[in-house]
């Protein structure tokens, strides 16, 4: 099977239609940038397999002394800006740019990734070689499905937990190149209700990162000795200061 895949980080754009203002204020993405750095980016640049093109998507009205930071993670091949504007644009835009970059691509494959959270150094090898299971022949023209990888890892003030979830935020979606939905077709709770899911049981391959700013996760694993796993991490799992912020985090992740 012959795909393109694109990681899709949504960075400080909106994720819902409602606007959230605080996308755009120096203090949230001070912050979100220093979770990008320690946890996100170092696991995607460490990939094994990079054979893919992540595409993290910011906010057009984005300060603009943000950008040169910005200009420096883009020296990384696969790391690819895309400014969006309004919520309803986002995700044509993307698809826009999806089709640009890989205009011969039959099948898209589309990972979803949050800015505060981080990859196994094997979990681009480890898709691709479930996808490479998949017999395009027993695929209809309008099916698409989503590979979910359910073990992963959370990450809370220096300690590690065990944690399964079927439905996560790690989720890809195969899908034709003709309409693409993308992974964020539904919100990741909600992929059973569209498509196949495909649960690959492996190691972890993905870390949750639970922090105090992130109002939707916190711990539900089981806690562990996490010092084998981690070593598939390279994340920045230094403790500073408790991060904190006034505003309430958009994010999800």
């Amino acid at each position: 099977m012959t795909f393109s895949h694109f990681i899709i980080t949504r960075f400080n754009v909106n994720i819902y239609p409602i606007d959230f203002p605080a996308r755009l204020n120096d203090t949230w993405l001070s912050l979100r940038f220093e979770m990008f750095q320690k946890f996100c980016f170092p696991t995607v640049q460490a990939q094994h397999k990079q054979e893919f093109t992540w595409l993290v998507l910011f906010d057009e009205q984005t300060p603009e002394h943000f950008i040169p930071l910005i200009r420096i993670y883009a020296k990384y091949r696969n790391f690819v800006p895309v400014f969006c504007g309004a919520y309803d644009t986002i995700m044509p835009t993307v698809v826009d740019r999806m089709r640009a970059l890989a205009p011969d691509a039959p099948w898209f494959l589309t990972t979803r990734l949050d800015n505060d959270d981080a990859l196994s150094t094997g979990f681009v090898r480890c898709l691709h070689e479930v996808v490479g299971t998949l017999a395009e022949d027993s695929l209809k023209p309008d099916d698409a499905v989503y590979i979910n990888f359910p073990n992963g890892l959370q990450c809370y003030q220096g300690d590690f937990y065990a944690f399964r979830d079927v439905t996560n935020a790690f989720v890809s979606l195969l899908e034709r190149r003709e309409s693409p939905h993308t992974v964020f077709w539904v919100d990741h709770p909600s992929i059973h209700d569209v498509a196949p899911v495909l649960q690959a049981e492996t190691t972890p391959l993905w870390l949750q990162n639970v922090h105090d700013i992130n109002v939707y996760n916190y711990v539900r694993g089981e806690k562990i000795d996490g010092k084998e796993c981690a070593a598939a991490f390279p994340c920045d799992f230094s403790q500073g200061e408790p991060l904190s912020a006034a505003d309430t985090d958009q994010s999800g992740g």
